[in-house]
Order: C-alpha cells, then structure tokens, then sequence
C-alpha cells in the first residue's frame, strides 16, 4: 500500500510538472528565429549559386551522390529533387515564420530540410540538427499561436517544450565543453599557446591576424578558461540563474560570430535563447 500510495504521488507530482504553463512569447520568438536563422542560410546557398552544385546529383553536374531510399524527392526526380527540396524549405520554413499555416508549414519545411541534409551530409552540420530537432519540438507547442498572422492567439502554452529545449542546450553545451577537455587539454594550460588562439587564427574559419593577436595570450587564455567554465555550467540552465549564464552565452556566441566564419552556428544557437530568458519575461508581465 505505501508503495502504491508513492508510486501515485510521483505521478501526481509528474503530471503537474508536465501541465505547466508558460508565457507563449518566448516559444514564438523562438519560432521566428530559428526559421530565419534558417532561412539566411540557405538564401546564402543560392546566393552563391550552389544550390546545384550541392544538391542535384554527379550526373547532373552536382556533388550528391544519395543512392538510397532516404532521398524522396531524389527517387521521384533524380536531377530535380534537391533543387525542389530547396523551394520548399524556403517556402514551408518562410510560412511557418510568419504565422501562416505555421504547423502545417513547419512540418513540411523541416522535412525538405532534412532531405537537404540527407542529399549533402557534408553541409548537414551539428547546428542543422539542432534546430531541426527544437522546431520539430515547437510542432506539438503553442508556439503557433503568438506572432502568427493566421489563427487564434493565446498567451500561455505548455511549458515541457521550453523544458526539452532547455534540456538540449545542457546536453550541447556540456558535451562540447567535455569534449574540449578530453581532446585538448590545453584549453587549461597556464604555458604556451593558448588554444583559443589556434582556434581564432585558424585560416579556414578565422578572422584574426595570427601576428596581432599574439600580444593577446594572457586575455585569450582568460576567455579559453571562460568559455570551459561556462560550458561545463551548462546544468545552471535548469536553475533560477539560467537568465544570468544566457547574457554570458550571448558574449561569447557574438565573439564568435565577429571572429570567426562558422555560418549560422551563433545566429542558430542565440535563436533558442528566448527560452532561456523567459523567467524575466514572465517577471516583467506580471501583477
């Protein structure tokens, strides 16, 4: 019987967790953002004039080499089916942007999205993961219903969407800073090089002269010793000072994207941080 009386109370206690709610706000925006972060970067692709290049197949005069039954559109139209991906995660993510069909929209975006990223594996990086995996999240959310120009609005929705996203950020951040530690421990070396200089001098993805910036060694190393503290802090986000440790992510993203060319990786990151600051939001709204 006690068993069974604790076993309820957990449930009660899950259920209640899972039936909070929350200010719709911040699920919008992160809605909106995504999808433009999204949105520039392919638009990027067809600036340049690649959308050929990197999605039509060898025989058409482009790079992918998908043979299997993944590529949908690719078994419907060999030569065209990567190009028609790219029109319809414009138009699906553009859509799902404004508020227009916004799930219907978003679904069917995020599917010729992923094509894209099945269609060139190269391109398909960690960020494009990422934000595929949060708007798929936002499908089942409220986050269609604030911003929008079509349906009704409301302005509280579940808040177990914010709380996998929050649950993400902590997996992807700690990860990362666990992972620097064990491939290269220098990251924490009081001689020598510090790492952040390799990494911001690095002439594939930098910007920095490597000549000016050796009279930065000492603030470098500060930074590299920063950036691991705040990565592995990465748990805070589920605390009171998740607000506190977001205004230190958005430093160090917006560095950077001033320093380095690593396409959307700032811009897609800072899309989700909406979530992250939403207890001042609520604050501010409040009695």
């Amino acid at each position: 019987m006690a068993g069974g009386a604790a076993m309820r109370e957990a449930w009660a206690r899950w259920v209640a967790f899972t039936g909070r709610e929350m200010d719709a706000r911040p699920l919008a925006l992160v809605r909106i953002l995504a999808c433009v972060a999204i949105l520039a970067d392919l638009l990027q692709v067809g600036r340049l004039g690649l959308v050929s290049t990197l999605f039509r197949p060898a025989a058409a005069g482009g790079l992918s080499a998908v043979q299997d039954d993944a590529g949908v559109l690719v078994a419907l139209s060999p030569a065209w089916g990567g190009p028609i991906a790219y029109g319809i995660t414009l138009v699906g993510l553009g859509l799902a942007a404004v508020g227009v069909w916004t799930r219907p929209a978003l679904v069917i975006g995020l599917l010729a999205y992923a094509q894209l990223g099945h269609l060139y594996p190269p391109g398909d990086r960690a960020i494009d993961r990422i934000l595929r995996t949060v708007l798929l999240v936002l499908v089942a959310s409220g986050a269609h219903r604030r911003y929008a120009v079509t349906g009704p609005r409301v302005d509280r929705a579940p808040a177990w969407p914010a709380d996998t996203v929050r649950l993400l950020l902590v997996i992807v951040y700690l990860s990362a800073g666990l992972a620097k530690l064990q491939q290269q421990p220098g990251w924490l070396s009081l001689v020598g090089t510090p790492v952040l200089y390799r990494v911001m001098t690095d002439p594939l993805a930098a910007h920095v002269d490597p000549v000016s910036a050796t009279s930065w060694f000492p603030l470098l190393r500060l930074l590299g010793w920063g950036t691991i503290a705040l990565e592995l802090s990465a748990p805070l986000l589920f605390t009171r000072f998740a607000p506190l440790w977001a205004i230190a992510g958005v430093s160090m993203h917006l560095g950077i994207a001033l320093t380095m060319d690593l396409g959307m990786f700032s811009w897609g990151m800072l899309a989700l941080y909406p979530i992250l600051f939403a207890p001042l939001l609520e604050r501010r709204s409040g009695p």
